[in-house]
């Protein structure tokens, strides 16, 4: 058919529809992005009001939807709206336990990036930074080894408004928010001058020689659960009981989540339940191509473990453990994080271009007492003037390393750019190897 013929018989089929003087449309202006505000707190529709209106309208969510909305709402989620870290909240980190969590991450920086050449300019980037204790300790241990302002600035990814805040106030002298073209979302500079940028993606953080930390970033990722049943895999959704309430219910058919992301090796072996987050295998291969196209290191620390679990969902509310589906937007979800998944993210593949030398995971215990935290805690005793500060130093030293509490529990895991093969071969990660002992 000739293109002009066509050309004119859509223009007489539109044009009554578009003509001036039909009267039949009116110039909508768009709203401008700078006067939009959020609701007050209070106004908006509660959590559970939100996903029992989803699920009566689009039928079960999965769990993955269901953390997303609880996590992320702009006006009820459960990171946006208050302050969740700390003996008043729902859970409390390392780093908020004693300054030496810290201290000892920055001094193992600093030694594994030697190798590299002297690491500057550097970016300091932490995905999640809590209410920034870590990166306050580590800045304590950068500036006596020579990172200042010029060669050093702060990149923050956070979603969370108030959590933001919090970051700001205890990092910043002076911060501002940006415009809505900005790829940053606020800055700040710190006393000393040192510039402070907040994004709500990796994606936008620029692309430079960065030191990455996820420190308990990873469990709070969306997952998909999964059962296996005569029929093969399903997936576990949330669904409303007769009576309106919460509960989980097992797909009838194969969901696109199944087809998807089920794939060798994670569904060898005897395992009847597993759960995978797309967004931490998208976020943990991304700073895989950062380290080894740009430049530098990226350390993961979380609860998790190697493959082993396939259940491990689960809420905290006031430091105990409570049902997820119970209150939404009131607790902590989060899982287990499986490093093995983490591991094949970031490793070569045969599509890969960029990728990532993944060392660990190893237990927390490991890790500090290999990176000398003893020789550490040592001098903040000697220090402390008082017999009440020493008990708690060392109160606190046992709590990370302890079994029982957070030394098995926790893991590290780091990558390096795949360049530096040889040269992790001659001087092992530390923290990762045993020290080698001379006689």
């Amino acid at each position: 058919m000739n293109s002009r013929y066509i050309l004119r018989t859509c223009n007489k089929l539109l044009g009554p529809l578009f003509s001036r003087g039909s009267g039949t449309y009116k110039i909508v202006k768009r709203p401008d992005p700078k006067s939009l505000k959020m609701p007050a707190p209070g106004s908006a529709p509660k959590i559970m009001d939100i996903i029992k209106e989803k699920i009566r309208l689009n039928g079960p969510m999965t769990v993955a939807e269901y953390m997303h909305i609880v996590i992320t709402n702009p006006t009820e989620g459960y990171y946006l709206k208050k302050e969740v870290i700390g003996g008043a909240g729902d859970f409390i980190t390392s780093p908020e336990i004693t300054q030496l969590f810290g201290e000892i991450l920055g001094i193992w920086f600093y030694s594994e990036t030697q190798k590299m050449g002297t690491g500057k300019p550097l970016q300091l980037v932490e995905l999640g930074p809590g209410k920034a204790t870590l990166l306050v300790d580590m800045l304590r241990v950068l500036g006596r080894v020579g990172y200042d302002a010029r060669t050093l600035s702060l990149h923050l990814v956070e979603i969370s408004e108030t959590m933001q805040l919090a970051q700001a106030t205890r990092l910043c002298i002076s911060h501002r928010p940006m415009e809505v073209d900005s790829p940053h979302y606020y800055e700040g500079e710190t006393v000393s001058g040192m510039k402070v940028y907040w994004y709500n993606d990796l994606k936008k953080v620029p692309n430079n020689f960065s030191w990455y930390i996820a420190h308990e970033f990873f469990d709070v990722l969306p997952i998909h659960k999964f059962e296996k049943t005569e029929k093969g895999w399903r997936e576990v959704l949330i669904d409303l009981d007769s009576a309106g309430k919460l509960r989980y219910r097992i797909s009838a058919e194969e969901t696109n989540s199944v087809r998807t992301l089920i794939r060798p090796p994670l569904d060898t072996g005897e395992r009847t339940h597993l759960e995978i987050s797309a967004r931490s295998l998208g976020i943990a291969r991304q700073l895989a191509q950062r380290v080894d196209e740009f430049g530098g290191i990226a350390l993961i620390a979380d609860y998790g473990h190697e493959g082993e679990k396939g259940d491990t969902f689960r809420a905290f509310h006031k430091h105990k453990v409570v049902d997820p589906l119970e209150n939404p937007g009131d607790s902590d979800l989060t899982a287990d994080v499986d490093f093995k998944q983490l591991r094949i993210a970031a490793s070569k593949s045969p599509t890969a271009e960029n990728y990532a030398i993944v060392v660990g995971p190893v237990k927390q215990m490991d890790f500090l007492k290999r990176s000398q935290a003893e020789l550490r805690l040592q001098v903040l005793l000697e220090n402390a003037k008082t017999d009440e500060a020493k008990e708690q130093l060392k109160s606190a030293y046992e709590m990370l390393i302890d079994p029982k509490k957070m030394g098995e529990r926790f893991k590290f895991m780091a990558f390096y750019p795949s360049m530096m093969g040889d040269i992790l071969e001659k001087y092992p990660p530390l923290g990762f190897s045993t020290p080698k002992t001379t006689s």
